[in-house]
């Protein structure tokens, strides 16, 4: 690609402003567009499909990677940098997972940003190799929470999953059995079981456990 087409989005004007001097060094780039904010990235990346685009997942307005998600399932398929504060597996994994091609800590990778972006051209997937490992050990940690999540969710009686659903919700026990039409004592043997079968001992413990199993959604 001799001359790739770069569009930067950018929550900070100062990260901007790196990103632009190191894609300007970049032979034969051009920039685009500037844009500050992911609203702005969902409607004018589609249109000016840029081959690179550098993106800054700590945007104003939005999560920059549900924005890059979004542009991947309107059909955006240009290269992708995605510039994070965060340096930790599952945040390489998640960016990874919508599509990243690049992935770069701001704190000490914003200096590589020129050199990711031609290596990206050239077709190279750029990670730092400690950060991949890290999203490698994180992608089995997933994969054994969904192995489990799909165990318990097996040893749940239907029952035990509506109970285990209404208390997510904050019900009382009372509230509980009347929205499914038992008694309180028995909604104190469901929970006591639910309790026993996912090692907990509260009802907050029951609940953190249960989302992290993927049985329940928060919020």
């Amino acid at each position: 690609m001799a001359s790739p087409r770069i569009v930067i989005v950018a929550g900070h004007p100062v990260i901007t402003g790196v990103v632009h001097l190191a894609c300007e060094a970049v032979e034969g780039a051009t920039i685009q567009a500037e844009l500050d904010s992911g609203a702005e990235a969902l409607v004018r990346v589609a249109a000016l499909d840029p081959d690179v685009l550098v993106l800054d997942v700590e945007l104003p307005d939005l999560d920059g990677v549900e924005v890059l998600r979004a542009l991947r399932t309107q059909g955006y398929r240009g290269s992708v940098l995605v510039l994070s504060d965060r340096a930790d597996g599952a945040a390489v994994l998640e960016a990874m997972r919508v599509g990243a091609d690049g992935f770069l800590v701001k704190a000490d990778g914003l200096r590589h940003v020129g050199d990711a972006v031609r290596r990206i051209v050239a077709g190279e997937r750029v990670v730092d190799p400690a950060l991949e490992q890290a999203a490698v050990i994180e992608l089995g940690r997933f994969a054994k929470q969904a192995r489990e999540g799909s165990a318990m969710s097996a040893a749940l009686t239907e029952r035990e999953m509506q109970v285990l659903a209404l208390l997510s919700e904050g019900l009382t026990m009372q509230q509980i059995g009347r929205r499914l039409g038992i008694s309180p004592r028995t909604v104190e043997t469901h929970v006591a079981k639910l309790y026993r079968k996912l090692s907990v001992r509260t009802r907050v413990q029951a609940v953190a456990r249960a989302a992290s199993l993927g049985l329940v959604e928060l919020g």
